[in-house]
C-alpha cells in the first residue's frame, strides 16, 4: 500500500500540521505502508493559467514544466493521498490550493451527471483514498467549512485550537484524538473503512470550557507579544 503525504504548512516541521501527519504516518507504517512525504513549500508549482491544453491539446500533460511533472504520476500511483494544511483566513493555504488546481490533467474534459451532480470523470480509474488533515487556531469547527467543501469525499481530520498540541495539558487532553489519527492511518492502509464513530472522533468539537481556555490563553499571549 502506497501512501503519498503532503504537508502544505509554510512552517513545515514546526507546526501542528506536522504533528498530526507524523501520527497518521506512524499508523500507516505499522500496517506496512510504503510512505513518501513532501513539503509543498519546497516544491516548484506554477499556477494554473486556465488554458485547458491538458484537456484538448496535450491530453493529460500540462504546459508548465515544474515539480508537478513528477508529482502527478505519483498521485495516480498512490493508494492513499494525504494532504495536511493549516487554515489561514478560513481556507487551505495557497500552496495546497495551487497544487490542487494543477491536478486538472488527472481528469477528463467531458461532463457527467451522477446523482444529480455534475463532474468530470478521472483520467485514470483507480480506487484511491484521500485524507485531508487541517488545523487552525480558532477553537470552532466552523473554520473548516471551506476546506471540507473543497475535499468533500476525503476522510477529514480537523483540529481547531491546534495550539493545544504544544502544551502538556493540551497533549494529554488530545491523546485520544491522536490515537484515533494513528488508527486511521493503520486502518486505511489495511484497506479497511472507518466507522462513523471513528470519523466523528477525527473531527474535534471542543466543549465550551476548552474554547474559553483557548481564547483566554491566546489573548493573554497577544497582549504581551
Amino acid at each position: 500500500m502506497r501512501l503519498l503525504a503532503f504537508n502544505a504548512s509554510p512552517r513545515k516541521t514546526r507546526g501542528a500540521t506536522e504533528i498530526i501527519m507524523n501520527r497518521f504516518i506512524e499508523g500507516a507504517k505499522a500496517a506496512g505502508a510504503e510512505v513518501e512525504r513532501h513539503y509543498v513549500s519546497d516544491l516548484m508549482i506554477k499556477g494554473c493559467t486556465g488554458c485547458f491544453s491538458c484537456w484538448w491539446k496535450t491530453p493529460g500533460t500540462c504546459v508548465h514544466n515544474d515539480d508537478m511533472d513528477w508529482v502527478l504520476p505519483k498521485m495516480t500511483e498512490a493508494d492513499i493521498v494525504y494532504y495536511g494544511t493549516p487554515i489561514y483566513h478560513y481556507n487551505i493555504v495557497h500552496g495546497l490550493q495551487r497544487m490542487r488546481e494543477r491536478t486538472l490533467p488527472l481528469i477528463l474534459p467531458e461532463m457527467v451527471v451522477e446523482g444529480g451532480e455534475t463532474s468530470h470523470p478521472p483520467r485514470v480509474k483507480k480506487t484511491q483514498r484521500t485524507v485531508l488533515a487541517a488545523v487552525c487556531g480558532f477553537p470552532d469547527l466552523s473554520n473548516f467549512r471551506q476546506a471540507g467543501g473543497l475535499f468533500p469525499d476525503a476522510t477529514h481530520i480537523f483540529l481547531p485550537g491546534a495550539q493545544l498540541l504544544f502544551q502538556e495539558e493540551g497533549r494529554s487532553y488530545l491523546a485520544g484524538f491522536l490515537d484515533d489519527v494513528w488508527d486511521a492511518g493503520y486502518q486505511l492502509t489495511m484497506g479497511n473503512g472507518l466507522t462513523e464513530e471513528h470519523r466523528r472522533r477525527l473531527v474535534v468539537e471542543h466543549p465550551p470550557e476548552v474554547k474559553r481556555l483557548v481564547v483566554e490563553e491566546h489573548n493573554w499571549y497577544s497582549a504581551r507579544a
